[in-house]
């Protein structure tokens, strides 16, 4: 699951390949400190500035950097702080489920949730509720995923089971010798 818990990038859905290149370079910043043999023939001071770049981007897209495609659905805690997500969502027809306050405009988002957005106790229940339902549904899509691949080999192997019994009769049925019946001629 991606998530965004600083104030959301502009264009990361709108203008997704220049941010996807942005993407590409906190990738490579974490291949270069993680390898030593990268570091080799570069000072301690430039190792040190991959380092703080790499932290800059990890702030900005840290739970997003390996998204490859838009997303499903939006959640998102604040739509009146974070009116920049929902116009992006809605701009690329992403369906949107938002916590609503007093201060936001329910009808920008798909399914708003009415509740207070500053209160933890608040937060902590929705979201809890909100995850569970994002687990359940996709286990029960990873289980029909698995009850589809099962039954397309069941009926696979029913194909098969079908060719091979109408193969053994045509087979028993060319083996038969074929006699003339006599009939008597009146």
């Amino acid at each position: 699951m991606f998530y965004v818990t600083n104030k959301w990038i502009g264009g990361l859905l709108t203008n997704f390949p220049e941010v996807s290149k942005n993407f590409k370079k906190l990738t490579d910043l974490a291949h270069k400190l993680n390898t030593p043999s990268e570091q080799e023939g570069y000072t301690k001071k430039e190792v040190g500035l991959w380092a703080k770049a790499k932290e800059k981007l990890e702030g900005f897209y840290g739970g997003v950097y390996s998204m490859t495609k838009k997303p499903d659905a939006l959640f998102i805690i604040d739509s009146h702080l974070e009116d920049l997500a929902v116009s992006e969502a809605m701009k690329m027809g992403i369906t949107t489920v938002a916590i609503t306050d007093t201060n936001s405009d329910p009808s920008l988002v798909d399914y708003p949730i009415p509740a207070n957005d500053d209160a933890v106790g608040s937060l902590q229940l929705i979201i809890s509720y909100i995850l569970d339902a994002w687990v359940e549904g996709r286990n029960a899509s990873a289980q029909n995923e698995k009850l589809k691949i099962k039954s397309q080999k069941e009926g696979t192997k029913e194909t098969i089971n079908r060719s091979n019994v109408e193969e053994k009769a045509k087979a028993s049925r060319e083996a038969k010798p074929k006699t003339k019946s006599k009939t008597k001629k009146a």
